[in-house]
């Protein structure tokens, strides 16, 4: 009955009736305010009834914002006209603020009309808020013209007009705008006329540091500072003007005249500045640094962090007000003292043989004038003993750093320094005691450790903190020892703490290496007592896995490789210990000629010679693979040879691992393709799996790569992508065919659409990089991009069944040319040991955490760094370590090729249900990748080979 009323009403509305002629058709069109819809609101502001409403309208056109280009002419009138009509200044505020956006963010906006008009609007307001928003809005659309110097100097000129306003708004405003637009000329093309005027805007924004408005004061300072950043030079006459300012009663202003007394100084550091008595003469640089240290008593804790920080970076400043820094004594402010006789001859020249017969010699005190009487240290008396001292943290950070930076260019400031520095070692914030560590060892070439300074580094040793403790052993390991004594008192303290603290290891480890290379004559007399060497009996043998034996090891056999006396001095198990530690930690320990190592010096010179060696080995392994008169199944063995022997020249000279595991790699990668093409049930979906992975490896594992080579990796994977897609459709045709329905073929189906949207994209990115490499590609990659431009549809079934022969047919890939500058990434699992037996057990659903510690090396993104943790039940957790667990290596940071090392230290958080016993669960450090087009996660490429930790989850008790 539905379908048959259906029928019946679509054939009622579908026929026609006409009665008599037909009439003539109009076309009623009207025509739309403005095109776009920013232009429509604006359109509407003249039917607002009220302030409020067009200030509604304003904001809804400044959230949008989008004008064609034929209506912004249109608009910024209609804008203008309701600005003139506008009572409301909140609303010709907003209308200023919309000509500034439309100026910047519309294209087709004229600037110069948007300048012109907002100069005519704001020519007869009253209103200080809209001034002040008027001259904003010329200051941001004049940069954009900055070049125009006629429009600079008129927009200068109507802010010089507008600084006699009473708003300090206004002529904060106006002050900003001459300082950023006033035309500056290069110094070769100023003439006196150009220089005469620079010096009267100089004059006149120097004036307003006169203001009664603390903010207008600051303004002006700001100002003079921004005109020397554009490159016109302040002249040293304003010096004792900026002077006066640092006892002004706003910080703000204190805190600009600072700086700008600093520029001065370091600009004009040989320029005299005469004292209030009249007589004394200073170089500038010594005043203006005086007057920076009289800020470190201000009341204002960002002016005296401020003045901590200017301090650090003052040059040329004498090593006698230097020095007083660190002395707090009373003194007369750096006044010149005169000698007996010079009072004397005064005393004659003025014809007054008594102190009575002078004038007035006995006025009371309180006659005499306040600046001349002084109870508290001045100047630069004691100026980073307050700094140090200071309750702020902000303020002892910086003293720390400017007592750093003074230091590493003056010896005797470094050496005056260091207790100051070393009493900071026990400052109860832990980033301070970092900085003063971090500091020390800056200086350290400079520096001399005594015993009563060891005591209280040493004492620091005991810290909660890991970072403090690893800043010591960077420190220790930098620094020079006075006497044996010391050297003692740092080994056994290193030590001690190695028990507390057994995590440190491998820090203390680099210390002592560092220290015995530093102090190989202070390590012989000690050689004897720390090996346990007995002039008459055979003493026991330590064990080699001691750490404690290990240090004293790796200080003894680095403190030999300068000191060739304390070779004969080592015992039968000190040599063989030495071969062991040789061969498991050959960066710490250095090569002897002991043992059966007495070659090694030879060996090390032949192997510092040129690589020309590698690579001729490498070019003899491939010099055959790429023949193409060769049958497929000779070049096939041949790279399966070639495999093996890059792999174990990869072991055996890790200079030219990287370029080795690459070339090995790529050749693998070849053949699996290959094996997997030639499978009579079609390629196998592991082995799919896996050459991917492969791809990836080469893709985003290795550095140094040339353009070149990534090209020849990219059209690997090119191939990679075609089979995966033909095996994907194939399982999607199987699953069909089974008359399993839809449902279960669309999973199938899925893998295909997803298959062919990565080989799509994959093409895509490798034709931008044959284009950057200008490298012609192969064969295959051809038939592909012709493939993919006829059909537009890219439907995965017709693409495949075009792709399969093609991929059949196509020659073996050519290996790349070995570059031995090619890097690997990889990593090492400190922490947890692989071969750790312990049963980690806790409840089931809960979480329990690991520590973990890996070093990762040559990384080119550290965000995209993972810790993968596989279950047994083939579960897989990606996680993402915290940034601030990602440090850098102590020893090596950065690389030559821009890759970075890094140490991660986290925890690894793991969960699971109840398990009837306890299993394994994989750790390891992985690569995050985008494997490009599909909409899966990024894949992970493992770095090292995965920790086993055992597992047992057990039971929650339900008790009492």
């Amino acid at each position: 009955m539905a379908a048959v009323l259906k029928k019946r009403v679509l054939s009622e509305y579908n026929k026609s009736f006409q009665d008599g002629p037909p009439g003539k058709k109009l076309h009623l069109a009207k025509k739309p305010l403005i095109g776009s819809s920013a232009a429509a609101f604006v359109g509407l502001l003249e039917k607002c009834k009220s302030s409020d409403e067009a200030l509604q309208l304003l904001l809804r056109i400044s959230d949008c914002l989008q004008f064609q280009e034929s209506d912004v002419e249109e608009a910024i009138k209609k804008l203008s006209e309701h600005f003139q009509s506008e009572e409301e200044s909140v609303v010709r505020v907003k209308i200023l603020w919309l000509f500034c956006d439309i100026g910047l963010e519309c294209p087709g906006a004229n600037l110069n009309h948007l300048i012109d008009e907002t100069i005519r609007l704001i020519k007869n307001e009253t209103s200080h808020k809209v001034i002040a928003q008027g001259v904003a809005t010329l200051l941001k659309l004049g940069v954009k013209l900055s070049d125009d110097k006629i429009l600079m100097q008129r927009l200068v000129g109507v802010a010089r007009d507008n600084l006699k306003d009473t708003s300090h708004q206004v002529k904060c405003r106006c002050l900003q705008l001459i300082s950023e637009l006033y035309p500056i000329c290069p110094e070769s093309d100023r003439t006196t006329e150009i220089v005469a005027e620079a010096d009267i805007i100089v004059k006149l924004l120097g004036d307003y540091s006169n203001a009664e408005d603390a903010r207008v004061r600051c303004e002006a300072f700001q100002s003079l500072l921004t005109l020397h950043g554009r490159g016109l030079t302040l002249n040293a006459d304003i010096y004792e003007h900026v002077c006066a300012s640092l006892s002004d009663d706003y910080e703000i202003v204190r805190d600009v005249a600072l700086r700008l007394i600093w520029l001065l100084g370091n600009k004009y550091p040989e320029n005299t500045v005469t004292l209030q008595d009249g007589e004394t003469t200073l170089r500038l640089v010594d005043d203006a640094f005086i007057r920076i240290c009289s800020a470190v008593n201000d009341l204002c804790m960002q002016v005296r962090a401020l003045a901590c920080s200017l301090l650090g970076t003052t040059r040329g400043v004498s090593d006698r007000f230097l020095l007083q820094t660190l002395d707090k004594q009373l003194m007369s402010n750096m006044k010149k003292k005169k000698t007996a006789h010079e009072r004397g001859a005064e005393l004659v020249r003025s014809g007054a043989w008594a102190s009575g017969r002078r004038w007035a010699d006995d006025a009371p005190g309180q006659l005499l004038e306040q600046s001349t009487v002084q109870l508290l240290p001045g100047g630069a008396a004691g100026a980073f003993v307050h700094g140090l001292e200071d309750e702020f943290m902000e303020v002892r950070t910086a003293a720390v750093e400017a007592v750093c930076e003074l230091s590493m260019e003056n010896p005797t400031f470094a050496t005056t320094s260091l207790d100051f520095l070393v009493d900071m070692f026990n400052d109860e914030i832990e980033d301070v005691r970092l900085r003063a560590i971090d500091s020390l060892t800056k200086i350290s070439h400079h520096i001399v450790l005594r015993e009563d300074q060891l005591e209280t580094i040493l004492g620091a040793l005991e810290d909660y903190s890991m970072d403090v403790r690893e800043g010591l052993h960077r420190m220790l390991g930098s620094c020079t020892v006075a006497s044996k004594t010391c050297l003692e008192m740092c080994i056994d303290k290193i030590l001690e703490n190695l028990k507390r603290y057994p995590q440190d290891k491998r820090s203390t480890f680099r210390c002592v290496q560092r220290m015995g290379s530093k102090h190989a004559t202070l390590v012989l007399p000690l050689t004897t007592r720390l090996l346990g060497v007995h002039p008459f009996f055979d003493m026991p043998e330590p064990d080699v896995e001691d750490p404690s034996y290990m240090c004293v090891l790796i200080l003894v056999l680095n403190a030999a490789q300068h000191c060739t006396t304390m070779l004969p001095l080592f015992e039968e198990h000190t040599v063989k210990h030495y071969t062991y530690l040789r061969d498991t930690m050959p960066h710490l320990v250095p090569p002897l000629p002991i043992g059966e190592n007495q070659f090694s010096r030879n060996e090390k010179s032949e192997a510092a010679m040129d690589d020309s060696a590698v690579r001729r080995f490498f070019e003899s392994v491939l010099q055959h693979i790429d023949n193409v008169t060769l049958s497929t199944n000779v070049r096939i063995k041949m790279l399966q040879s070639a495999e093996e022997q890059l792999n174990k020249l990869s072991e055996m000279e890790p200079l030219v691992s990287g370029a080795a595991n690459f070339t090995a790699l790529f050749a693998r990668c070849v053949l699996a393709l290959h094996t997997a093409l030639n499978n009579p049930a079609g390629p196998p979906a592991h082995a799919l799996q896996n050459l991917a992975m492969d791809c990836l490896r080469l893709q985003h594992q290795f550095s140094g790569v040339t353009e070149q080579e990534s090209a020849c990796v990219w059209q690997l994977a090119l191939r990679v992508c075609a089979a995966r897609l033909i095996a994907a459709v194939e399982n999607a045709a199987v699953g069909a065919g089974a008359g399993a329905g839809a449902v279960l073929g669309a999973a199938p189906g899925a893998a295909a659409l997803s298959a062919a949207a990565a080989l799509t994209h994959h093409a895509e990115l490798l034709d931008r990089l044959l284009a950057s490499a200008s490298m012609e590609p192969d064969p295959f990659t051809i038939a592909v991009f012709q493939q993919l431009s006829a059909s537009g549809e890219h439907k995965p079934g017709i693409l495949a069944r075009s792709l399969h022969p093609l991929l059949l047919a196509a020659p073996i890939p050519s290996v790349p040319r070995p570059n031995l500058k090619i890097r690997m990434c990889s990593a090492t699992i400190i922490e947890p040991a692989n071969d750790n037996d312990t049963v980690l057990r806790f409840c089931a659903g809960l979480i329990t955490g690991v520590s973990f510690e890996a070093e990762v090396l040559r990384v080119r993104e550290p965000s995209a760094l993972r810790i993968r943790v596989a279950y047994p039940d083939r579960r897989v957790h990606a996680l993402l370590p915290p940034r601030d667990h990602l440090r850098p290596l102590d020893h090596h940071n950065t690389n030559d090729d821009g890759t970075e090392n890094v140490r991660l230290l986290t925890k690894v958080l793991i969960s699971h249900g109840v398990w009837t016993e306890p299993c394994g669960v994989d750790i390891s450090v992985c690569l995050a990748v985008e494997d490009g087009g599909g909409r899966e996660a990024a894949s992970l490429v493992e770095l090292c080979r995965p920790v086993r930790v055992t597992v047992a989850p057990k039971p929650i008790k339900r008790g009492i």
